[in-house]
């Protein structure tokens, strides 16, 4: 495998710390307990990908993203959960260079995803949150070349995530007044969904096994690794990260691979009352106290 080389770029123009008060579907008893993580920011790096719809080459090339990551700590039965929503749009412009002249592929990606952990404690600074996950990911590929001019072909993918593993261990390092946070979120998706409109294939389709998608590790596997370090700084924390993307999936003689390798950076946000507002009567506090 071709290796790939992602560089990081530390450019980030926008930060907010609006946060909208949150429904608790388990039990929380007392105001303190209501503990929250917001996180946004903006990811860039390299991207391979192929369609075979649209063309049986390898395309690659640089991608850009915006991400933003929501977690909520409850209570239930005196056992502490977490539950992650995660959202991420990402762009690519990918290239093929011939003798002749460069195709090039566009790639975008929405992608919508709820995990729900349960907080095994290792330790008393180590936290192993285990759980699943379900979510959905639209993807439209566009190619741009001389060839079509005035007609470039599109395709688009549908994918529904009925069922996932989800891992994230947490390293906490406690200094003077915050919490440096080491987290690896790794994700692999079990069963699921694949639609491809482009190919006249139907939600309503008659044989459902030709659109399931259970991961096989050989012909249909989708997994990502996230790796996270939250530096805190005077008044917020900084996250910065890696991203590491597989996927391979055949549906209807369409064969659909990409590998994503992406930096991240952004700012954390760490809130205690149900009102969203950071306690800072006392000492700064993070999610896993």
């Amino acid at each position: 495998m071709k290796r790939i080389v992602c560089v990081l770029s530390f450019c980030l123009v926008f930060l907010t710390t609006v946060f909208a008060k949150d429904a608790d579907s388990l039990s929380v008893k007392t105001d303190n307990e209501l503990k929250k993580n917001f996180a946004l920011g903006m990811s860039f790096g390299s991207k391979t990908h192929h369609v075979s719809h649209l063309s049986p080459l390898l395309y690659s090339g640089n991608g850009i993203g915006l991400w933003a990551e929501r977690i909520n700590k409850k209570n239930w039965r005196n056992k502490d959960f977490y539950s992650l929503t995660n959202f991420r749009f990402d762009r690519s412009s990918l290239s093929y260079l011939t003798l002749t002249e460069q195709n090039i592929m566009a790639v975008s990606n929405l992608e919508l995803d709820y995990h729900l952990y349960y907080d095994w404690k290792l330790a008393s600074n180590f936290h192993l949150l285990c759980g699943g996950y379900i979510g959905g990911e639209f993807e439209k590929n566009e190619m741009q070349s001389s060839l079509w001019i005035g007609n470039n072909p599109n395709f688009y993918s549908i994918e529904l995530n009925l069922l996932g593993l989800s891992l994230r261990p947490t390293l906490c390092i406690q200094t003077n007044r915050r919490l440096i946070k080491i987290s690896n979120q790794f994700d692999l998706r079990l069963a699921g969904f694949v639609f491809y409109p482009t190919t006249n294939q139907s939600f309503l389709c008659d044989d459902l096994k030709d659109v399931i998608d259970f991961n096989s590790f050989s012909e249909k596997f989708h997994f990502s690794d996230k790796l996270t370090v939250d530096l805190p700084l005077r008044k917020t924390t900084l996250r910065l990260g890696m991203l590491v993307e597989r996927s391979k999936s055949m549906i209807f003689n369409v064969d659909n691979r990409s590998l994503n390798v992406q930096g991240i950076v952004g700012f954390s946000f760490d809130y205690l009352t149900s009102s969203g507002r950071l306690n800072r009567k006392k000492q700064l506090k993070t999610i896993f106290e």
